[in-house]
């Protein structure tokens, strides 16, 4: 992962019991870099309902799974432009179907890190990074 590679840390939540909660910062996992991909003030909207919980028995006892992530199309509220994004909604949806083509390995061979110029090169996604003034 490029951010690892470069060094760049993030701001993490420390819950620690002697000195409470904090920030720290800390080299990303690839579970935080896409948790911030994918969460839609990234592309400056609001958005509410995008989990829901699913109730099921299994083995006579019921069993609550809770965090199962929900298609877009049926989040509660969805509110786009509502502040400043570090994209826009259009990048914002483009990004996603990248990142979902990647997890399904239905993208191009480009789109899924393919050899670049002869090597394996990893290359700064500005498209998901960019700089801010």
């Amino acid at each position: 992962m490029w951010l690892r590679q470069e060094g760049i840390a993030l701001p993490t939540a420390c819950h620690s019991t002697a000195e409470g909660r904090r920030v720290v910062w800390r080299l990303p996992l690839y579970n935080t870099v896409h948790n911030i991909l994918t969460n839609p003030v990234y592309g400056g909207a609001y958005a509410f309902g995008r989990t829901t919980s699913k109730v099921s028995v299994e083995e006579g006892r019921k069993r609550v799974r809770r965090g199962v992530r929900r298609p877009l199309a049926e989040w509660d509220v969805l509110l786009k432009d509502q502040h400043d994004g570090y994209i826009s909604w259009v990048e914002f949806e483009r990004n996603q179907q990248v990142i979902a083509n990647n997890a399904t390995g239905k993208g191009s061979a480009v789109a899924r890190g393919a050899v670049r110029r002869g090597g394996i090169a990893p290359r700064r996604p500005s498209a998901l990074w960019p700089l801010r003034s």
